[in-house]
């Protein structure tokens, strides 16, 4: 043994096989059981490891799954409890090795180990201040895995379930290799969101635009310099031609359809650079574009007339000719910019998660190679991505979506998708989201899911995703230097997202009918 390896406190020994990645732990006694969560250190041959306790196992020796007969049980007990000095009862424990401890400690370095801690090594609880060194770097630290230039501010997001003094954060900077927030519904996704968006906004001036699909956010109690809320809507002139050929449903095969809708389009392009049209909301673009195909005798253009109708008709009231066509004026660098989709249906909610989607990779991609574009990163929360970026079925937003999942790192776009159907989710897009804050999901296949496009994510810890409750949250991904169950920070100033109160409604507007029933009878008194 090379070094010394206390921590806190001695909490068991090293039992059975062990292996590099994880080894089980028999507790000394079955009344102060570590939780799932906790931390702890032992003594390999290669020095010290730091691990996680992923699984507690409680048993005993009597009491074993063949007694059948109840007064078998009451005769055991009885004898256990007049002998206490020799309890048969034991605890066990499942700990996945994360790190060697010294790097970890020292340069906040994960190495895993290659050598296990062997049977009979006693184990303790990690120190505090190892705790801290590890899990709250001080804002504006440097990652020394990534190095001076990728490293980067850490911001909290709450704080370790075992240890609730230690603060947990997480790099800002690897974000953009995306997140996934997932739990059931009243889980904590929309309090997760909420934590990290003021975060982001708050502490390092990010940009974050969130696809509110419920009205749930408001300004996250940020000043009013801080927040941005452009209208729910598209201006036409800014949409791509595939973008109008997506709205209008134009199969692929009606290449007819689509040669009639490209001409009409470039025709009234050209019409609106040489200033031989203005267009307003009484009468836009896609009014223009029905005009065109209208006088148009070729093959095609009925077709495509009526499916342009379609589009006014489905997206008219998301389609406004005062939406700024400068994408800074419409979502502001350095805000918290929030769209509110509340009043939207899925198609209209679809093609503005889309446009935008689309418009920042495309313009992040031009400001890298020199052309212009949006001049910052940013963050972009995409909420009911089950809805919105669906496992069957094709979206715009779930194109690109997929597109950024791919793409955006490169470009400073990173991808926040949120839902309560893991399962539901578009497989390609949840395994490209390298960091996921899990909160508490129930049903099996869903847990599955979310394993499967988990790496890090071990069948044990998988397991206490149903005992978690709202806010509790297991965090894994590059962003953060090691897995961890945590307490999400409360954001107090989330609009709304609970349950709603049925009986003090009810209750209210009965007591608004009393009062406007008196009040008729006051004014007919008064007449006579």
């Amino acid at each position: 043994m090379s070094v010394p390896c206390e921590g806190e406190r001695a909490i068991g020994w090293i039992v059975g096989e062990s292996t590099p990645r994880t080894s089980v732990v028999l507790f000394r006694d079955d009344v102060s059981v570590p939780q799932v969560g906790t931390y702890v250190v032992a003594e390999s041959q290669a020095g010290c490891v730091f691990g996680m306790v992923e699984s507690v196992t409680a048993g005993n020796r009597l009491l074993t799954e063949d007694v059948t007969s109840p007064a078998s049980v009451e005769g055991l007990i009885r004898t256990i409890k007049e002998n206490p000095s020799v309890s048969p009862s034991y605890v066990k424990g499942v700990i996945r090795w994360l790190s060697v401890k010294d790097r970890l400690a020292r340069e906040g370095v994960v190495e895993l180990p290659k050598v296990p801690p062997r049977p009979g090594v006693e184990v303790y609880s990690a120190s505090r201040d190892l705790l801290m060194r590890v899990f709250s770097p001080s804002p504006g630290s440097v990652d020394s895995q990534a190095g001076q230039q990728e490293g980067g501010p850490w911001i909290s997001i709450g704080r370790l379930m075992t240890e609730q003094s230690i603060e947990y954060s997480i790099n800002a900077n690897r974000l953009t290799r995306h997140l996934a927030i997932l739990a059931v519904t009243g889980g904590g996704k929309s309090n997760t969101v909420c934590v990290l968006g003021r975060q982001l906004v708050s502490a390092l001036g990010g940009t974050v635009v969130i696809f509110d699909m419920h009205g749930e956010y408001g300004s996250l109690g940020l000043d009013r310099d801080s927040v941005n809320t452009p209208p729910a809507a598209i201006n036409p002139l800014m949409m791509s031609f595939g973008e109008l050929l997506e709205l209008a449903k134009v199969p692929e095969n009606a290449t007819n359809q689509q040669r009639a809708l490209r001409l009409a389009f470039d025709r009234v392009w050209e019409e609106y650079r040489r200033n031989r049209l203005q267009f307003t909301d009484d009468h836009t673009f896609v009014d223009a574009l029905l005009e065109a195909l209208k006088e148009d005798d070729e093959e095609g253009a009925r077709g495509a007339y009526n499916r342009v109708v379609d589009v006014k008709d489905n997206y008219g009231d998301v389609l406004s000719h005062g939406v700024p066509d400068n994408l800074e004026k419409v979502i502001v660098p350095g805000k918290l910019n929030v769209f509110d989709l509340s009043e939207a249906d899925e198609n209209a909610a679809d093609a503005i998660v889309s446009h935008y989607i689309r418009r920042l990779l495309a313009e992040r991609k031009a400001w890298k190679h020199g052309r212009g574009g949006y001049p910052v990163p940013a963050f972009v929360v995409v909420e009911e991505a089950h809805v919105l970026i669906p496992a069957r079925g094709q979206t715009l937003t779930k194109y690109w979506a997929s597109r950024v999942a791919r793409e955006g790192r490169k470009f400073g776009l990173g991808l926040i998708v949120v839902s309560q159907r893991p399962r539901n989710v578009d497989p390609d897009v949840l395994s490209q989201t390298n960091n996921k804050i899990i909160l508490r999901i129930v049903e099996p296949q869903d847990i599955k899911y979310v394993q499967d496009a988990s790496e890090e994510l071990s069948e044990d810890l998988a397991g206490i995703l149903p005992s978690l409750n709202p806010g509790e949250a297991i965090v894994i991904g590059s962003m953060v230097k090691l897995p961890a169950v945590i307490k999400v920070n409360y954001c107090e100033w989330k609009k709304s997202g609970g349950d709603i109160n049925v009986v003090g409604e009810w209750a209210r507007w009965r007591q608004q009918r009393a009062r406007e029933s008196e009040e008729g009878i006051r004014k007919m008194e008064e007449l006579l």
